[in-house]
């Protein structure tokens, strides 16, 4: 579909028009989603919140294509996750149990672990098993969704808030 008259940047596209966009672009979205993350599920995730934020408007015709709007967008939101899968990475590897044995005494590690629970314990049940089972056990937000049996979207901002709950949390303690 080229850009046309309409898909425009002030609108939301109507479900037609998305299911259209979809058709046409969405195996060049995917392909280019796995080259980033490498994971099928991580990959058709991030498809699926492409053509949402598309739905949403802020496509500029005049700016270029549609596929290379979609493509950009992929590529953002790719590296976005790929930092937050690394900064992940670094967070349970600091809070995996035993971490920190190899020193007699990591008290920075104990200080850190003990913030954290202080933290958690702020957060609503579902926030915590949310976060748990995305963080610790590794499941994917889809899979929570299907588990917990909510829409990806809840899971989605369930999670979001969750995170700057904790974030605030541990810069109030740190400032404290």
């Amino acid at each position: 579909m080229a850009a046309g008259p309409d898909v425009s940047a002030k609108d939301a596209i109507s479900p037609e028009q998305l299911a259209r966009l979809y058709d046409e672009h969405s195996d060049a979205v995917h392909r280019l989603a796995f080259s980033f993350l490498s994971q099928q599920q991580e990959a058709e995730d991030l498809t699926h919140d492409v053509f949402l934020r598309v739905q949403r408007g802020g496509f500029d015709p005049d700016r270029g294509s549609i596929r290379q709007y979609l493509l950009l967008l992929t590529r953002s939101m790719g590296i976005n996750r790929m930092k937050k899968r690394r900064n992940r990475m670094r967070i349970l590897e600091i809070f995996r149990p035993g971490h920190g044995q190899h020193d007699p005494i990591d008290l920075q590690a104990v200080d850190a672990r003990i913030s954290l629970e202080h933290a958690l314990v702020q957060l609503t049940s579902r926030e915590q098993k949310i976060l748990t089972m995305n963080y610790q056990e590794e499941i994917s937000q889809s899979a929570i969704a299907a588990s917990l049996q909510l829409p990806l979207g809840t899971v989605k901002t369930i999670s979001r808030r969750a995170l700057l709950k904790l974030r605030n949390a541990l810069s109030s303690q740190e400032a404290g």
